[in-house]
């Protein structure tokens, strides 16, 4: 149920006055009859009118203390704070065939000395070698696929219907080769990543937003060495961000060490899947690490420190505030530690921690806490009441304050990739970078094989002492667009954004919120969604009160050509861990007493047949147009699939038929259609029901031609 929104300031000075002067009449009985500007009354009408309306307008004020004090009522985060942009870089050596080390928090720009550095998460091995080619094997083989990726078609990483798969990445070692345990990163960036995204960020994933917690549809098994002769990496050398590849991701591989000039072979094997459809690779980015638009600060003072000396020379006077080091104003993001060492009632120095909150008018005279303004680079202090006064000991040696924060962020650090290297142009000092992801990488132009690819456009504006060597030079190019920074959140945005929360619907007590439910399951890519009030899997054929049972259809490519692809998959089914999932968030809403279950689709086979005269050639169009009209994800009337137990009637694929004929500006008429069910008889009048929840699958057409007068009819399979 929506509210109306309360306004109280919806009276101006006028109407104020004129609602007055209506009532003088009546009210003096007649005897005020005067009602000009020059009379001494309308002149104090007109200003009680004045002092009204002010007061009015401050009435419809809402302090953000209310605003913060509401919103958590309602079970709402308050005002987010501001966020950093974060993207995948990869690092370029400046001369080929360098191994170096970049150390966390080392520093990129695209722009330098415009405030828009980018730090590593995390230190980076960048190593010596190049890929040599690419290979899947599939069902008549292996097959090379280094042109494919290059080209920006997709490549299947595992096999279809959860056959074993096996993925060869052939690696030239240059320059000084590598010592033992030296760090690989890979991005790997495939075509459907899982969503919608919620919840924090893996620790070697890169999508922001990852789910940890669903689990993975296989099992990835790596592989390095020799040509031919490679032995399996121990499970605590791999650590994969892309979740048993259901999302795009980081996974990094320590390798034994590797002599320089050596040819050697990574491989990637899945003995068994569960995928609701193969992976499909579109990128493979090696020497690739995250960064963030936000510099880490980590601050420690003595008792003749300049935030100390804020602090203990300042009176102590409610609404303290501390500007921080740094150049902070318009740039602090948030403060993750903070501690202080204060006097306490025995005169002793202790070491207390402070927190950062939203608002300090929900803090008590004790508690140690502040606030964070991202405009004056400050914290914002209590006055005793609503929060407590810090007071720091500095009578004695050693450390008082030690704090950590963060600098940067906001929409400043937003950006697109940068243009991709072509995947046949040779680059010795990193893995080949294969074309950017669809949409954001620009054409570029041919090189010959073994010239080497442009350096990176961003410049290294780190320390010496952030490379070992120190001082080592290399550049980094941005693989995936800059984004997610923004400003703190204003008071009316949450406010909006509550309101949308709202709606949201977090409870299952009706069909369509078991359904709403299972299509925003984080973590997990559901593209339809059926409630069955009623079913419970052990026992199908009774109607159980209290039991739900959704039924999940997972999603899957859809595209051009995805229908006669090798990969194909026309009867989409979900991997048992999606499954898990969404049963789970199922369980932690539904209603006491009731049964909730997810469930896969149920296919049920139909048979189309259709007659044709004998002179057509349209048998291949009729057959992809009945196959998407029936298809579980693009079909039914309005494009958004079959409905679910759905009326199969010949009329309507007639008309599905007809349409398609018409569309490729052909006007030959569809004398009949029949359809069948299972291995009954067709029928071309009547229809043909299917079960609840059930979806048509497989599906087989079949084109009858009309045979010339006095021969037999001909069936052809389209």
């Amino acid at each position: 149920m929506t509210l109306t929104p309360l306004r109280l300031d919806d009276l101006s000075w006028a109407d104020l006055v004129d609602a007055a002067r209506s009532r003088v009449p009546a009210e003096s009985s007649g005897r005020w009859t005067l009602h000009a500007p020059v009379d001494p009354g309308m002149t104090l009408l007109d200003l009680q009118a004045y002092l009204l309306e002010q007061q009015v307008y401050r009435l419809d004020q809402i302090p953000d203390a209310v605003v913060h004090a509401v919103l958590r009522l309602l079970g709402v985060p308050g005002p987010a704070p501001a966020t950093a942009a974060v993207t995948v870089l990869q690092i370029v050596p400046q001369t080929p065939g360098t191994r170096l080390r970049i150390r966390e928090g080392a520093s990129f720009s695209r722009e330098p000395g415009r405030g828009r550095d980018f730090h590593l998460d995390r230190d980076l091995d960048v190593l010596p070698v190049r890929v040599a080619g690419l290979s899947v094997r599939e069902a008549t083989g292996d097959r090379d696929r280094t042109a494919d990726l290059a080209a920006g078609r997709p490549v299947p990483l595992a096999g279809a219907h959860g056959r074993p798969a096996r993925v060869r990445i052939r690696l030239s070692v240059s320059g000084d080769g590598f010592p033992d345990g030296g760090t690989l990163s890979l991005l790997l960036a495939l075509e459907q990543p899982a969503g919608p995204w919620t919840g924090s960020r893996t620790a070697d994933g890169w999508a922001e937003g990852a789910v940890p917690d669903v689990p993975p549809p296989a099992q990835l098994n790596w592989f390095y060495g020799p040509v031919g002769d490679t032995a399996a990496l121990p499970e605590g050398a791999v650590s994969d961000g892309t979740g048993g590849l259901r999302r795009s991701g980081l996974v990094r591989l320590t390798l034994p060490a590797t002599a320089a000039g050596s040819e050697m072979e990574l491989v990637l094997a899945t003995p068994a899947a569960t995928y609701a459809a193969p992976p499909r690779l579109l990128r493979l980015s090696p020497n690739s690490v995250p960064a963030h638009h936000a510099q880490r600060v980590r601050l420690e003072e003595g008792p003749d420190g300049p935030v100390v000396a804020q602090l203990s020379h300042h009176p102590q006077l409610p609404g303290l505030t501390v500007v921080l080091p740094g150049d902070a104003a318009g740039r602090l993001i948030d403060v993750t530690h903070f501690t202080l060492r204060e006097t306490d009632d025995t005169g002793s120095g202790r070491t207390h921690d402070w927190a950062a909150v939203p608002d300090l008018a929900f803090s008590g005279p004790l508690d140690r806490v502040f606030t964070v303004d991202r405009a004056f680079g400050a914290l914002r202090f209590g006055d005793g009441l609503t929060g407590r006064i810090p007071r720091p000991d500095v009578t004695g040696p050693g450390t008082v304050l030690r704090a950590a924060y963060r600098l940067g962020g906001g929409p400043s650090g937003n950006g697109g990739a940068d243009p991709a290297v072509p995947a046949h142009a040779a680059e010795p000092a990193a893995l080949l970078a294969f074309p950017a992801l669809s949409g954001f990488a620009r054409p570029q132009p041919q090189r010959a094989t073994g010239e080497e690819a442009p350096p990176g456009a961003w410049v290294f504006t780190g320390g010496s002492s952030d490379t070992e060597p120190p001082g080592a030079p290399c550049t980094a190019r941005a693989l995936v667009p800059c984004a997610g920074g923004a400003e703190p959140e204003t008071p009316a945005a949450a406010r909006r954004r509550a309101a949308t929360a709202l709606a949201v619907v977090t409870r299952a007590v009706t069909a369509a919120d078991h359904e709403e439910l299972a299509l925003s399951t984080p973590g997990v890519a559901v593209a339809r969604a059926h409630a069955l009030v009623g079913a419970h899997p052990s026992h199908p054929s009774r109607n159980v009160p209290g039991a739900v049972t959704t039924i999940v259809v997972p999603r899957v490519p859809r595209a051009t050509g995805d229908s006669t692809a090798p990969d194909a998959v026309p009867l989409p089914v979900p991997d048992p861990g999606a499954l898990a999932a969404v049963r789970a968030r199922l369980e932690a809403a539904r209603l006491l007493g009731a049964g909730v279950f997810a469930a896969p689709p149920r296919y049920r086979p139909v048979r189309v047949r259709i007659t044709l005269p004998a002179d057509t050639a349209r048998r291949q169009l009729l057959d992809a147009a009945l196959r998407r009209f029936l298809d579980p994800l693009t079909g039914g009337d309005d494009g958004t699939g079959w409905p679910f137990g759905g009326v199969l009637r010949p009329s309507a694929l007639l008309r599905a038929a007809e349409r398609a004929l018409r569309a490729a500006g052909d006007r030959t008429p569809v004398q009949s259609v029949a359809a069948a069910l299972d291995d009954g008889p067709y029928e071309s009048c009547g229809d043909l029901p299917l079960r609840p929840g059930e979806l048509p699958g497989p599906v087989e057409i079949l084109v009858c031609t009309t045979p010339p007068s006095g021969a037999a009819p001909r069936e052809v399979r389209a």
